[in-house]
């Protein structure tokens, strides 16, 4: 099996793939790699999760040049989550190579903050369909030096009514330039879509919609009127921290968001029908995990590589098996394992046997689930808080100079300190939940860097 140093890589590309512990290529990356270096058109079906952003990364980041002051490589993506994933990804492998700026354009903030960067514009830009068709329209943005396009997530980009935006970006971009297009499906939009814009495309496919070999199937036979109570008795029955929990519609998510709070679960609802802050704060509060359970409609499903990510409970069935996939894919990535537990009524059982997805590893009861449950608190104890400093990577702030200084004025020690996001203006780092109002008033009272900052626990 191939190494990275067999891709004949930069050394400072080769440099950081080391440091980041990625010594074996996954399977989109071997069979994806040697033809993006060689300047091909890449058409590619690969699932989130499957390694696809390094696949196409590192031909960018290798061919980028930091000299030209231009955008010289553009990644479509169809939601903001994603935008700010594959920035935060491609910002980690390009960590050595100086002078290389990479961006994220996206509805939900401000746009004059966008414009006024692009007086030295990024080489790398990562954006979304209708913020970046917003500045073609105001011609604050220049595509003209792009040398690579990459539509990543090519069914969503479709699927959300975006074909018009791409249209037009299109039409802004060279002519003769390397195009790379990823789908986790190839319905018929696609396909067309690869025949309008890739040259001579080569097709990689790897094990398109697979469930993880290490992902244990569960299957949970209710009728309609137990849901509910069958999914309280599951979560008293294992450690419900980094649980996702699927249903299909907002209205789901918000009641069983609240049923599971008053039974003493820390759970939140996510889903399209909250505003975009609201949204973001969910997802820190859960990679945190601060939050144990997220209830959250398909949104949370494409795009989002939760690393403390452990179950899945699909609360309902959506409605097609790709959706399923989708899903239940969340869980198992990188080698990890992970359990994926269904609810089936015996109409879901029909449509998981005409989907071919019969193969459960275990079969459960809602009276088995009640048995094993009962007496059994939830387990309710946040292992962490979450602190919120009012500074970000704007203010020169790092997740160092975090650690410093909650080693500093609030007397941690480095393994106390959970995972740390830092921001363009805000930062966010886990804490122990215990102790976490004497270190947020100890860290008021103290200083970052030097430096005075608002510091509050986010709720």
């Amino acid at each position: 099996m191939p190494g990275f140093q067999d891709f004949k890589l930069s050394p400072a590309l080769l440099q950081r793939l080391d440091e980041l512990s990625f010594h074996t290529p996954t399977p989109i990356q071997q069979a994806a790699l040697p033809l993006l270096l060689k300047g091909n058109d890449v058409a590619g079906q690969a699932e989130t999760g499957s390694g696809k952003t390094v696949a196409y990364g590192l031909p960018i980041l290798q061919q980028v040049n930091p000299d030209v002051q231009a955008v010289q490589a553009l990644v479509l993506v169809p939601t903001r989550e994603l935008a700010l994933q594959v920035r935060h990804e491609l910002k980690q492998l390009a960590q050595q190579i100086p002078n290389l700026k990479i961006s994220a354009f996206y509805g939900g903030h401000a746009f004059s903050q966008e414009r006024a960067s692009l007086a030295f514009p990024p080489q790398v830009l990562v954006g979304t369909p209708g913020r970046l068709t917003d500045h073609l329209y105001r011609r604050t943005l220049d595509l003209g030096q792009v040398k690579q396009l990459v539509l990543d997530e090519a069914d969503k980009l479709l699927e959300m009514g975006f074909a018009d935006e791409i249209d037009q970006i299109m039409e802004a971009l060279p002519p003769k330039r390397q195009t790379l297009l990823f789908s986790a499906t190839m319905p018929e939009e696609v396909k067309q879509l690869i025949a309008e814009s890739l040259k001579n495309p080569q097709f990689v496919q790897v094990s398109p919609n697979a469930i993880p070999d290490q992902v244990k199937l569960v299957g949970i036979k209710v009728q309609q009127p137990e849901k509910q109570r069958a999914l309280i008795d599951l979560l008293k029955s294992i450690n419900p921290a980094g649980t996702v929990v699927f249903c299909n519609t907002r209205g789901a998510s918000d009641e069983v968001a609240a049923v599971l709070q008053q039974e003493g679960f820390v759970a939140k609802a996510l889903h399209g029908g909250m505003e975009q802050p609201d949204r973001d704060k969910v997802m820190t509060l859960f990679r945190n995990r601060t939050t144990q359970v997220l209830v959250a409609t398909d949104l949370a499903a494409r795009g989002l590589d939760i690393a403390s990510l452990v179950t899945i409970i699909h609360y309902e069935l959506p409605d097609d098996e790709a959706a399923y996939l989708h899903r239940s894919g969340r869980t198992g990535r990188a080698g990890r394992s992970g359990v994926v537990y269904t609810m089936a009524t015996q109409r879901d059982e029909k449509k998981l046997r005409d989907w071919g997805l019969v193969r459960m590893d275990e079969w459960l009861s809602a009276e088995s689930l009640a048995k094993q449950s009962a007496g059994a608190a939830p387990e309710t104890s946040e292992a962490f808080a979450t602190l919120h400093i009012n500074a970000g990577r704007k203010d020169k702030l790092s997740p160092r100079d975090i650690v410093g200084a909650l080693i500093a004025e609030a007397g941690l020690t480095a393994e106390q300190i959970g995972k740390i996001e830092v921001q363009d203006k805000a930062s966010f780092v886990a804490i122990p939940a215990q102790q976490s109002q004497q270190i947020a008033t100890a860290l008021t009272n103290g200083k970052i860097k030097g430096r005075k900052f608002k510091v509050s626990l986010v709720k």
